[in-house]
């Protein structure tokens, strides 16, 4: 396996178990969320995550919440979009 390919499999490996432990602590609530709310509810998350994304990126921001680094911001962005790809490939549209 390149290592690359390797890089991607851990990544997308860690992503899943942070994944599967959220959504238990979370009682499944983006499921929920998209149910009651509709499609909107899983793109005002990936807003929320993009927008934090983009203002710890600047040069003169100065971050408040010390435990919640860049890649943790990064990470949960790719996670809503994962749950969000998942919630329409199984049909809920």
């Amino acid at each position: 396996m390149s290592e690359f390919k390797q890089d991607i499999h851990n990544i997308l490996a860690h992503l899943e178990e942070v994944l599967v432990k959220k959504n238990i602590d979370y009682g499944n609530s983006f499921d929920k969320q998209m149910d009651e709310f509709g499609i909107t509810a899983g793109l005002i998350r990936i807003s929320d995550k993009f927008s934090r994304l983009k203002e710890l990126s600047k040069k003169d921001h100065e971050q408040q919440v010390n435990d919640e680094a860049l890649d943790d911001t990064v990470l949960d962005l790719m996670g809503y979009a994962t749950l969000l790809y998942r919630y329409l490939q199984n049909g809920k549209k």
